[in-house]
């Protein structure tokens, strides 16, 4: 089925459209832009790491890899449907890795500084420390992280699951340096760091993933509507919750298991909270971002419908998209042909894709003044990703016939 011909529309669509194009050339400026100030910080962070810890900082980079690959599988799962831009994703890594860890370098002691007046006994100062100072300094630098995507790429959070993906990406650099410094540090590599190492690395690799995750699903909540008072009320929920969660993970056997009847100071404590805590926690965490990931396959699914349902697809383009077992056996059959029509296959998904969730988002804020003119912009990519596969089928259609002819001649 050939897909409906756009009519021409008014002067002021067109205008439109070449802003949507000339913003398109403009957004990627400003992320390289940011990109290049935080590599900048990054390496700043990495020659303070390693004037300090010098080869040992290179060398825990090792085992710091584990924590960081669990991650990213993780967000590579996640982000399957409708991938984020790499280099968004990339940003977000190096600014935890890099500026969240030296925020909260700088300003580690500020807390401290002005509660001193009210803690002065030693283990007070210690509680202190790991439950208020780490939590809220390192969970309000790495929320700094989302609110700068919201800033320079808000069109590109469509929603809590793409909000968790770029919290995910901050989190998993943060704990990457994290590691490595308290690797590095370590004053001995017998038991006590053989332990660090299956914490941090086996036990916990998800930990700082989990406390900005919850702020990214906040903040990708609220950026789908252009109102000011929902990122007020998000940010400050999800920040709240992310402090509790990671005060919860710091010093929850302190606080919860003398409530169960077990003693801290008893060596599996650490063990026995992790296990009736932390393991159900992050459970319920999993279940809630597959079922936000089905719920994005839905309106995949029901977006595009709409749009074949008015002749823009086919039953068998849609399925090709909403179906992953099908997506990417065309994906396979795409890699195989030329480099155009590989591109092409990747394209029409991507921009068919695109078209459905900038349908909801148009759905959910009707006063998005640039909704109508990236429609027709999407359609157009589409329209065009599609003639070059069709030709590419057609090519292959003739050369086989023309096979068969010269077989049977031959017989």
């Amino acid at each position: 089925m050939q897909a409906p011909r756009l009519t021409d529309r008014s002067m002021q669509l067109d205008e439109r459209l070449r802003r949507v194009r000339n913003r398109a050339r403009l957004v990627p400026l400003a992320w390289l832009i940011a990109l290049a100030l935080l590599l900048l910080i990054a390496l700043i962070t990495l020659g303070w790491m390693l004037s300090t810890w010098r080869v040992n900082a290179l060398i825990m980079v090792l085992p710091a890899l584990i924590p960081l690959s669990l991650v990213l599988a993780a967000v590579a799962y996640l982000d399957r449907w409708e991938p984020e831009p790499p280099l968004l994703l990339a940003l977000m890594a190096i600014y935890g890795a890099g500026a969240a860890v030296a925020g909260t370098l700088l300003t580690g002691n500020f807390l401290v500084d002005v509660a001193e007046n009210y803690v002065t006994e030693q283990l007070p100062q210690a509680v202190f420390s790991l439950l208020v100072q780490a939590p809220v300094l390192e969970e309000a630098m790495k929320s700094l992280g989302l609110l700068l995507i919201v800033l320079i790429a808000r069109r590109e959070v469509g929603g809590p699951l793409d909000g968790f993906i770029y919290a995910a990406m901050i989190g998993a650099g943060f704990a990457f340096t994290e590691n490595i410094i308290y690797f590095a540090s370590s004053e001995s590599f017998g038991t006590e760091f053989m332990w660090m190492l299956v914490v941090r690395c086996i036990l916990s690799p998800f930990a700082h993933v989990l406390f900005t995750g919850v702020f990214g699903l906040a903040i990708g909540w609220a950026a789908r509507h252009h109102e000011a008072w929902r990122f007020v009320v998000a940010g400050a929920v999800g920040l709240l919750a992310a402090i509790g969660l990671h005060a919860l993970w710091n010093g929850g056997a302190v606080l919860v298991l003398p409530l169960l009847g077990i003693e801290p100071g008893n060596p599996l404590s650490w063990v026995i909270y992790y296990l009736i805590v932390q393991v159900p926690l992050f459970g319920v965490v999993v279940w809630m971002l597959m079922r936000l990931q089905d719920r994005d396959v839905a309106v995949l699914r029901r977006r595009l419908d709409e749009y074949r349902r008015a002749g823009w697809f086919t039953r068998e383009e849609v399925r090709m998209i909403t179906d992953w077992k099908t997506r990417r056996a065309a994906l396979h059959w795409a890699a195989k042909q030329p480099p155009h029509v590989a591109e092409a296959m990747r394209g029409f998904i991507r921009s068919a894709t695109r078209l459905a969730f900038a349908r909801e988002h148009a759905a959910v804020d009707k006063r998005d003044p640039l909704r109508r003119p990236l429609e027709r912009a999407l359609l157009e990519a589409t329209r065009q990703h599609r003639e070059v596969l069709n030709s590419a089928q057609q090519q292959r259609h003739a050369g086989a016939a023309q096979t068969n002819v010269v077989a049977s001649k031959h017989d």
